[in-house]
């Protein structure tokens, strides 16, 4: 029985910024997390030129693969046709839909305006990660695996498919030791003597493919570069295009029946092809039977999902329940490949953090009230410096005035005289000048003595005046203990 690893962290499909489990928004762009408001993505399992891979889960703690579509085309009619090449494969799964080494598909969705498929999630390793790990497997188990495999080609094309991508990352193998071929993107219908589009993966697709023309020899000639890889560890990307020796010359253990299927099935060739899968499976031996061995790969568990960052949860999230006994220690899983750069771990608080009210935010300090105080103390203090000012200055200040007015009384141009005398006598100039003294103001009797005296002045002169000559009545005080 499969061990499902435990969620800890799920990942924005946006921006693939690692959150909380039962987070509903992405804590780094805000975007909601959920992709049809139905699974989370808890990890990147592979990316490639035309998709990524996800694993994803549901709220019934059911796993999925999610495939989302690259949407990284520049021109509108490429992008027309990758779209159409993404809705064509979800209808190839739905229309082969039953088939063990077929995995199931659910659903297809847009979600953000991107494009998704959630799949059957298959546990295990795709054989790249398997060649990788252990190179070159024995010839017994590849048959095995060639047995199945033509299994699935020949459910492709009763259908009338051809499948144009087989190569070692597209075969899952289970944890029971089975095939699961996956990645049916550039999959198409058989139309024999029309062409394509030059798709496929170099040094595992024949030599007429990359002219648009696909056949079902197609497949075999792919299937057959695939098995020579397993057998022998040889790579045909690393090597010249189309060249695949013999693989008793690199492995001389391998059988002479293995080996001839192999050859005619890699022939550059169509017509020297087998004419058929089952053909090409007939001509290989496989083992049955007793003679069957058991699956000796040791293909490891799905890798954990990506430890989360610590953030603080949204307000209206959930914490997930209490578990009723620990979670299990994690075993060294298989490292998948990340396409993304995750954040680094770092520790969770604990239920009780997670449980706590937030401190109520401290009231922001005010100064409004003491800075309206001091403008007003200001100017007050501004206001009692003026009048006592005043009040001591006073007399200085009507001295200094005295002593500049006289320059008025000067003659004028016209030949006019003088303006008067200090006892306030009339004169024959443009300008007059009358000083009256008046008694000190401190008091009320005196305020109203000085203004008495400056109104008996005015009227006094205002008779002697001659028309078009200026009056100027100076007002002083007499100041305190003057007897005068």
């Amino acid at each position: 029985m499969i061990q499902q690893p435990e969620i800890q962290a799920i990942l924005c499909p946006l921006c693939r910024a690692a959150n909380r489990p039962y987070a509903r928004f992405c804590q780094q762009c805000g975007k909601d997390v959920l992709l049809d408001d139905t699974y989370r993505i808890t990890q990147v399992i592979k990316e490639g030129g035309m998709g990524i891979v996800y694993q994803a889960v549901d709220a019934d703690g059911a796993f999925y693969a999610i495939k989302e579509m690259h949407d990284r085309f520049t021109d509108a009619r490429e992008r027309e046709e990758g779209i159409q090449r993404f809705l064509e494969e979800a209808q190839l799964l739905r229309q082969l839909r039953g088939h063990p080494g077929i995995p199931q598909i659910y659903r297809s969705f847009i979600d953000e305006g991107r494009y998704y498929l959630a799949m059957e999630f298959v546990w295990g390793e795709d054989l790249e990660e398997l060649l990788k790990r252990h190179g070159a497997f024995p010839e017994a188990q590849v048959l095995i695996w060639a047995d199945e495999l033509c299994d699935v080609l020949e459910h492709l094309h009763a259908n009338g498919l051809i499948y144009r991508d087989m190569k070692p990352s597209n075969v899952m193998i289970t944890h029971e030791g089975h095939v699961k071929v996956v990645d049916f993107g550039i999959a198409k219908l058989l139309q024999p003597g029309q062409r394509g589009t030059m798709i496929g993966t170099p040094g595992y697709s024949p030599p007429e493919q990359y002219q648009g023309i696909t056949t079902v020899q197609s497949d075999i000639y792919a299937l057959a570069a695939t098995l020579h890889h397993l057998l022998t560890g040889r790579d045909p990307r690393n090597e010249p295009p189309f060249s695949f020796p013999p693989v008793r010359m690199l492995r001389p253990a391998i059988s002479p029946q293995t080996e001839a299927a192999l050859q005619r099935a890699l022939a550059l060739e169509v017509e020297k092809r087998f004419g058929s899968v089952a053909e090409f499976r007939r001509a290989l031996p496989i083992p049955s039977g007793e003679q069957r061995p058991m699956p000796p790969v040791d293909v490891r568990p799905p890798a954990q999902p990506v430890p989360t960052q610590t953030f603080d949860p949204p307000p209206n999230a959930r914490p997930a329940a209490p578990r009723a006994k620990a979670a299990p220690k994690p075993r060294a899983g298989r490292q998948y490949r990340q396409a993304w750069p995750v954040p680094p771990p770092q520790p969770l608080p604990t239920r009780a953090q997670q449980r706590r009210p937030a401190p109520a935010p401290r009231p922001r300090r005010t100064h409004r009230p003491a800075r309206a105080l001091r403008r007003i103390v200001a100017v007050v203090l501004l206001a009692l410096g003026l009048y006592y000012g005043f009040q001591i200055y006073g007399t200085q200040i009507v001295s200094l005035i005295e002593q500049y007015l006289p320059a008025l009384n000067q003659p004028l141009p016209d030949g006019g005289q003088p303006g008067g005398d200090a006892d306030g006598a009339p004169a024959t100039a443009q300008t007059r000048i009358i000083t009256v003294v008046a008694p000190h103001r401190a008091a009320g009797p005196d305020r109203t003595n000085g203004a008495r005296c400056h109104q008996e002045a005015v009227h006094a002169s205002a008779g002697s005046l001659a028309p078009g000559v200026r009056c100027i009545v100076v007002l002083t005080h007499q100041p305190p203990g003057n007897g005068a």
